[in-house]
């Protein structure tokens, strides 16, 4: 498309744009047409950096997608993973994006600061959150599920928890199982 725009600007860009319709074709073709190609493009790239093929893409990132595997049941991402109580296409955007007002743009300026340590930085040996992991995540699924309401180790720290006072890594300690998977202990063969 950008070749056929050149050659035309080349060759019959003064008698096209002689005319009143001319102008607003070159128009349409010179700007409006790479904008809107451009736009496309760039919502394509950030529907598709919500699925889990795309965040396990990175190298520094396939441990923790083999984490889903482990053989832990008490493994947050595991536990949720294989007993799919989230959607397998959007396993790592579902439990790392906020479900705040702006939670989609700041996991996506996450994302693009992971992108940015991959090419540019120094990738750190051991990964860690930019911050604390908020219950509201958790919550945003849990909140009145009967399964999270009546844990009798849940009914004290409820109110704290709704509060956001009290994070549910505090007691869910294994959010992805690094140590099953250096041992192999994988819940089945991906």
């Amino acid at each position: 498309m950008g070749l056929v725009i050149v050659a035309m600007l080349y060759t019959g860009m003064p008698t096209v744009a002689e005319h009143f319709w001319g102008r607003i074709v070159l128009l349409v073709g010179v700007v409006a047409l790479p904008l809107l190609l451009s736009a496309g493009s760039v919502s394509y790239g950030v529907r598709q950096s919500t699925q889990t093929t795309f965040c396990l893409s990175c190298h520094e990132m396939q441990r923790y997608g083999t984490s889903l595997f482990a053989d832990n049941r008490r493994a947050l991402s595991a536990v949720h993973y294989q007993n799919r109580l989230i959607d397998r296409d959007s396993t790592c955007y579902s439990c790392h994006a906020d479900y705040a007002m702006f939670g989609d743009v700041k996991a996506k300026l996450n994302g693009l600061r992971h992108v940015w340590v991959h090419y540019f930085g120094k990738i750190p040996d051991k990964m860690a959150l930019y911050q604390p992991y908020p219950a509201a995540n958790c919550l945003h699924c849990h909140d009145d599920a009967r399964r999270f309401l009546e844990v009798p180790a849940h009914q004290p720290v409820l109110d704290a928890v709704y509060q956001g006072k009290v994070s549910c890594l505090g007691c869910h300690t294994v959010a992805h199982d690094l140590k099953a998977l250096a041992d192999h202990r994988l819940w089945q063969v991906q």
